[in-house]
């Protein structure tokens, strides 16, 4: 029996602004999870896919298995078997889970030669992906549960993923400064002040305007100023 959220509730929306969704691909068809505001966790529960995008061109992702995007970059999914994939979107590690002290092992990550790569779902991780099945199949999709579960699947990397696993798996989220540039060209023509800009990209203003004179020399304004003139001159 499905339990439906009452159209009164404010917490009800069919897509969660954090959360969990089913996707189930047919042979041969194809998706894309495209540059945007969110980063992605696909959970393959079933069949086989390959993978392309910046980081690694077709690259094959077996059933049990998950793989990270993140949201600077495109992807392109083509499923090789009928597949099924519990996504799991969200903006920010830390902002989903602030018990999870993913700062203290960032020190590390000059430690970790990083290569996008499948990681082996887990018992606990499974036992998550179906419940979540069940509560997909049954319409429940306020935003209250799924933040929670957001911050569950978190609780479950902390504590039955290794740290090396947890950093090689949200390398880009670790490193921010190496994949600043890009999250900034990418999202600035979506946005018309700094303030979205900053937001977008998961930053409060201060350390967005701080992070952005370091890597382009320039303030965040004067820098959107000019890409504005550079695309008026390219249009005439």
């Amino acid at each position: 029996m499905s339990n439906h959220c009452p159209a009164t509730c404010h917490s009800y929306i069919l897509e969660p602004e954090a959360g969990f969704s089913i996707i189930n691909l047919k042979e041969g068809e194809k998706m894309v999870v495209d540059r945007g505001d969110f980063n992605s966790i696909l959970f393959l529960t079933a069949g086989n896919f390959e993978i392309t995008s910046e980081e690694r061109r077709d690259y094959t992702v077996r059933e049990g298995h998950f793989v990270f995007c993140f949201r600077a970059y495109h992807y392109e999914i083509t499923a090789l078997s009928d597949v099924e994939i519990i996504k799991a979107h969200f903006i920010a590690a830390g902002a989903a889970c602030d018990i999870i002290p993913f700062n203290s092992i960032v020190g590390k990550i000059k430690k970790i030669n990083y290569k996008f790569t499948q990681v082996a779902i887990n018992e606990p991780m499974m036992c998550l992906l179906q419940a979540m099945k069940l509560y997909l199949a049954n319409d429940m999709h306020c935003n209250h549960l799924h933040r929670a579960k957001i911050q569950e699947m978190f609780i479950i990397f902390k504590f039955f993923y290794s740290p090396q696993i947890q950093l090689r798996t949200f390398y880009n989220l670790f490193d921010r400064n190496q994949s600043f540039a890009s999250l900034v060209k990418n999202n600035a023509p979506r946005v018309k002040t700094v303030e979205e800009l900053a937001d977008i990209c998961g930053f409060s203003i201060q350390h967005f305007n701080n992070m952005f004179k370091q890597e382009f020399h320039d303030t965040p304004y004067s820098w959107m100023q000019k890409q504005r003139i550079i695309e008026i001159e390219r249009l005439l």
